[in-house]
């Protein structure tokens, strides 16, 4: 393998001194002169017809210039989802920005927009909605019962969708088997807490042109669904990629409501509209999707999977939204095929509820699918003795192996026995006590769990948009030009870009800079997600870097008289194979590029050549060869107080397959993040709801617990096995989401390692600790 010179390295961020010093590029930091504000009332209650709407007192009241009733709103029916096409097969058409059907409590009814937020909150005061109330449903399984309020039409017993997999024989399985366990996993509903609210300024042009400008994880999509929402031509829609946003991890990964009411608005009062979200909003929002999974395996003495069925019932709240895909994305990635297991069966439910809609989160279904098997896999081993890393080896794929989803495409790259065995040994599993071993009242405990099977982008995924371009330009100085629609989370995605672009071009990493771009003049890219900018969006960046380098070879021969296929660069020279006397330095060739095609020497009028003239430009868009999948192990130890349940993370070891390392640090602070968001998860995140109305009850994070430096461990160690992909930009693959994936589960399994008894529902808080050791 060559030698890397730029990828592999700590460079440093680009946009990290403009970060630390403001961050004027974050949505929620940007205006335009004349800029209204706007407001939206939402219901109070979770299921109700809106009668009438009076809004006459808010439209006289001094500084409201536009206000938006049900009745103004496009009726169009779709899938918000961004990263599907509006009106997918896969996914559910039932969406629609404002109607006069409430069926979740905080659901937009109305819209204001007004000189300043003060006056566009007192305007919704002014506001009169007469409703109908009408019977709600919150719990799942109650919705699958006959006579239990319906939510739409089109859905009885209230299932928006319900997928299975199966293949073997089951019954004949569970007949092989010489041991059987059954069990019920509970998760909950959490928010991905993105520290930058949902915030949109949109304005509207005199000949119907639609500018935007979002805290968003994908342009292209937000265009399309705007497009749907609003009745008109993509081509009037353009959005404007941000330069950064302050995190996503999923949470943005459909339209909403902000962006299509602050057109409306925009179009009824002629001029820019800017949205942003309270933190109590965003709470009503997005939600990772609570799942409820049964789960029953037969093994063998030894350890070997015999048989297994799931069942899967997901809370999709009031429309199907991302909750149509989580519950296909937690059956084929989170449960059913990552563990070889020769006779399965998956049913899955998404569930209209009453309660808020659903959304997307870093893992999308993966979580909540390890934490059940993983929990199951733990009480196998230890019910039957088994060592439970040897027990995962047994039923886990290897290298070589044939993908399990994938037809036609292998596991290249597959090293999840090394970060089994790299993390027990860093983390001393070998010194593991007994269940519940340890005197006093604070005992230790060890766990881990393992995630065998995940994604680096959604190649193969039915109506999944997956394709990426880029466009490159080298400039006189030297430096290049990139332009990129893949978005910036906050996770280093633009670093990442500029040491593709800087490897392939033999650059310095900041003489390769992101620039502007738009959905009127970047290539397309899919969203930001699904763990795939550094394999998909990397790829298509590398290719553009591969056409540009091209085009300067082309004029570069012309030049120097040579074959361009004869000509490679080194440290800004562009040189003849065989020839190393023979460079010419690439700025020289650039410039001549953008001469005058006559020049005057000292001996007069000199010609060039028509070959050698043009920008030195390159494009690419192109779908991935490939998906390969990372692997991952989270190893945990923690400490559990019996006499108050508190739990303390005292260490947490995560070892991960992601293939060629890109930016150490970045991966690490990866790491971090996933581990962190993991273990609130685990222990104490949980979105509040009143059980009477279904309203949040969480409205900041002074309601919302999760953790911060007090809670986290003193130092979250990773381990990155680095194996090498062949189909990924200089042997890269991802990593974002499996280390989100599995804490949960490795902390709950850790937590029953300290004292014995096993606890199947998240979050492991402390009442729900004392009552399984019986003192509550």
């Amino acid at each position: 393998m060559a030698q890397l010179n730029v990828v592999g390295k700590n460079v440093v961020r680009p946009d990290a001194y403009d970060k630390v010093t403001g961050g004027k590029h974050y949505i929620v930091n940007y205006s335009l002169p004349g800029m209204l504000h706007g407001k939206l009332l939402r219901s109070p209650y979770p299921h109700a017809k809106i009668i009438s709407i009076d809004a006459s007192e808010a439209e006289r009241l001094p500084g409201v210039k536009a206000v938006l009733t049900p009745a103004e709103v496009p009726q169009n029916k779709f899938t918000p989802v961004y990263f599907v096409p509006a009106h997918a097969k896969s996914m559910v058409q039932d969406f629609v920005v404002m109607s006069d059907r409430v069926r979740w409590a905080g659901q937009p009814v109305a819209a204001v927009a007004a000189t300043t937020p003060e006056v566009a909150d007192a305007a919704l005061q002014l506001i009169d909605v007469e409703y109908e109330e009408l019977p709600a449903v919150f719990d799942p399984e109650q919705a699958m019962q006959d006579g239990a309020p319906q939510l739409h039409d089109d859905a009885p017993n209230n299932i928006a969708k319900s997928p299975s997999f199966n293949f073997g024989d089951l019954e004949a399985g569970f007949a092989e088997a010489d041991h059987i366990f059954e069990g019920v996993y509970q998760t909950q509903r959490v928010h991905t807490c993105y520290m930058e609210p949902r915030v949109c300024v949109v304005d509207t042009e005199t000949d119907g042109r639609i500018t935007v400008h979002s805290s968003m994880q994908h342009g292209f999509g937000l265009r399309e669904k705007m497009a749907v929402a609003l009745g008109v031509p993509e081509s009037s829609i353009n959005v404007v990629k941000p330069a950064y946003i302050g995190g996503g991890f999923g949470g943005k990964l459909d339209i909403g409501h902000l962006e299509p009411i602050a057109a409306l608005l925009s179009r009824k009062a002629k001029r820019p509209v800017r949205i942003e979200h309270s933190r109590g909003e965003d709470f009503i929002t997005t939600t990772r999707n609570p799942i409820k999974v049964y789960l029953k395996t037969g093994v063998k003495n030894d350890g070997t999977y015999t048989a297994r069925y799931i069942k899967s019932i997901l809370d999709g709240g009031a429309h199907a939204t991302h909750g149509a895909e989580v519950i296909m994305v937690h059956g084929l990635y989170g449960t059913f095929f990552p563990w070889k297991c020769p006779n399965q069966v998956w049913e899955g439910f998404t569930v209209y509820t009453n309660n808020i809609i659903g959304g997307g989160y870093r893992g999308y279904g993966a979580p909540q699918g390890c934490f059940a098997v993983e929990s199951q896999n733990d009480e196998i081993c230890e019910k039957l003795g088994l060592d439970p890393i040897e027990f995962r080896s047994r039923n886990t794929h290897k290298e070589g192996d044939p993908h399990p989803v994938l037809q036609g495409h292998t596991l290249n790259s597959y090293r999840l026995d090394d970060c089994l065995k790299q993390g027990a040994e860093r983390i001393g599993f070998d010194r593991r006590r007994p269940a519940g071993a340890d005197a006093g009242s604070k005992k230790r405990g060890i766990g881990f769990a393992c995630h065998p099977l995940w994604v680096s982008g959604c190649l193969g995924f039915p109506d999944i948009y997956e394709h990426a371009g880029a466009t490159v330009k080298l400039n006189r100085d030297g430096t290049a030009d990139v332009v990129s629609s893949c978005v910036d989370l906050g996770s280093g995605q633009t670093t990442m870009l500029t040491q593709v672009v800087a490897e392939e071009l033999g650059l310095a990493p900041g003489a390769v800079r992101i620039v502007y771009a738009d959905t009127d003049t970047a290539p397309f890219d899919a969203p930001t997600h699904a763990s795939r900018a550094t394999y998909s969006a990397g790829l298509g960046t590398k290719a553009a870097a591969v056409a540009v380098k091209q085009r300067l070879f082309q004029a570069a021969a012309a030049v120097m008289e040579a074959n361009a296929d004869d000509l490679y660069l080194e440290d800004g020279m562009i040189l003849v194979k065989g020839a190393p006397d023979s460079g010419v330095p690439m700025t020289d060739i650039i410039t001549r590029a953008e001469s005058p095609f006559i020049q005057m020497t000292d001996s007069g009028p000199q010609p060039t050549t028509i070959a050698e003239k043009g920008t030195i430009i390159g494009s690419a868009s192109q779908a991935p060869p490939s998906n390969p999948s990372p692997a991952a192990a989270q190893f945990v130890e923690v400490e559990v107080d019996t006499d108050s349940g508190e739990v303390r993370v005292l260490r947490a070891v995560h070892a991960t397959d992601m293939g060629q390392v890109l930016h150490p640090k970045s991966a690490e602070g990866q790491v971090e993040g996933g581990f962190q968001q993991g273990m609130g998860y685990a222990l104490m995140e949980h979105l509040q709801f009143d059980q009477d109305t279904g309203a949040c009850l969480s409205a900041d994070f002074l309601d919302y617990k999760m953790p911060t430096s007090m809670e986290m461990p003193p130092k979250v160690e990773s381990i990155f096995v680095e194996s090498h992909e062949p189909t990924g930009p200089f042997g890269a693959k991802s990593m974002s989401e499996v280390c989100l994936i599995v804490p949960a589960a490795a902390i709950a399994n850790a937590i029953y390692n300290a004292i014995g008894v096993r606890i199947t529902e998240l979050p492991i808080t402390p009442e729900k600790v004392l009552q399984a050791l019986g003192k509550l």
